[in-house]
């Protein structure tokens, strides 16, 4: 593949090898040449990076397909390969000194190629800040699926946004908040077109969202949180879905967008789990939450009296961030929704009366990827 006529050449430095960064490494890999067929935009990797190590890819490598697909497939494999173990692969001096590696080739060619830092990493925004703001700074684009970077300190939140420059549609994070969904897109056409945004209800999380569901069918907590870990829709330890601070980030990404400036810590969250059984291990935790059925079941209860079902929403107005538990009528939109799904409504001054709803699958590593993709096509046909 050349950049020859229209075609447009984009080199990838992807930070994060977990379930969506193997997803997209794969999908990229797989769908490169048709592709270039369809848009004339040649997707090639540069480098792919992991919390340990980084693979540099030479521009032989990177241009052939038949190496791209033996790497995927040993990404993969089950149990993936791991990074390090790759040919070529060493570990990594900082992620900021892989990023100054590839600024310093795209400048020693003179393809026109442009270059992309995706960030599908779990990694602190002390970690990658830095390197997505030094991207942007230099001209470059950044694509993000990892939220914590946009939910640090509002000056770097700043910083980092202003980087991008205004309108210069080098900055995309669609599925930091609901997967392929397009939640951040629908905010920003909203305030194009020179609507105001109210408020915004979600719920944003696959996992409390199911856990909701089977509390309401009248499951015992413990037993719908254990069926939730057995089929895979909780991390490993399952607080990091009950404590909402991972829908918290998604509130407040939403919020910051919409001009509010609040720091996580301003996000009012109702974790779904008393303090008290925060130190203990996973073990531990799974064998004390019979002791909080009855508490959840009256509460389901409670509801059901009122005509109301529980979900787990975030609420984002002027000002206000909370994530929680909340009643909300049976008969609504919230309360028929079902399983995994999310739901997210846009209350505005022309969307009013009937509020504009975005639902579908808002987890998944493919779906996530896809979205991951999406965002880089995006900006590349631009």
């Amino acid at each position: 593949m050349s950049n020859s006529g229209g075609n447009r050449v984009v080199e990838l430095v992807q930070y994060g090898l977990g379930g969506v960064g193997r997803a997209l490494f794969g999908l990229v890999t797989e769908n490169a040449q048709a592709i270039y067929n369809q848009l004339g935009v040649d997707l090639r990797y540069r480098a792919l990076v992991d919390s340990g190590s980084v693979l540099h890819l030479d521009e032989n490598s990177a241009l052939s397909p038949q190496h791209l697909r033996h790497l995927a497939a040993g990404l993969q494999g089950t149990p993936p390969e791991r990074l390090i173990n790759q040919q070529g692969a060493v570990k990594k001096p900082s992620d900021l000194a892989v990023l100054a590696t590839e600024l310093d080739r795209l400048r020693s060619d003179d393809r026109g190629a442009r270059l992309v830092v995706v960030d599908v990493s779990g990694a602190s925004e002390n970690i990658m800040s830095p390197v997505i703001t030094a991207a942007l700074r230099q001209g470059q684009r950044a694509v993000l699926a990892n939220k914590r970077p946009l939910c640090g300190p509002i000056q770097e939140y700043r910083q980092l946004v202003a980087a991008a420059g205004t309108g210069a549609n080098r900055l995309r994070y669609e599925t930091t908040v609901g997967a392929a969904l397009p939640v951040i897109s629908t905010v920003n056409s909203l305030l194009d077109a020179r609507d105001r945004i109210h408020r915004v209800n979600g719920t944003f999380s696959g996992t409390l969202a199911y856990l909701t569901s089977r509390l309401e069918e009248g499951v015992p907590y413990s037993q719908a949180v254990q069926e939730a870990k057995d089929k895979g829709f909780t991390e490993p330890d399952p607080r990091d879905d009950l404590g909402g601070v991972d829908v918290a980030r998604k509130a407040l990404i939403l919020s910051r967008l919409l001009g509010n400036d609040l720091e996580l810590k301003d996000v009012e969250i109702e974790p779904l789990y008393p303090v008290e059984l925060a130190e203990l291990d996973i073990p531990g935790f799974m064998k004390s939450l019979p002791q909080l059925d009855e508490e959840y079941a009256q509460r389901v209860s409670d509801a059901a009296a009122e005509g109301k079902v529980l979900r787990y929403l975030a609420t984002v107005s002027e000002g206000k961030c909370r994530v929680g538990l909340e009643k909300v009528d049976k008969d609504s939109p919230f309360g028929r929704l079902q399983g995994t799904n999310n739901m997210i409504v846009f209350t505005t001054n022309r969307y009013n009366q009937s509020p504009l709803i975005v639902q579908g699958p808002g987890a998944g590593a493919e779906i996530t990827a896809s979205g991951v993709l999406s965002d880089i096509l995006s900006m590349a046909r631009k």
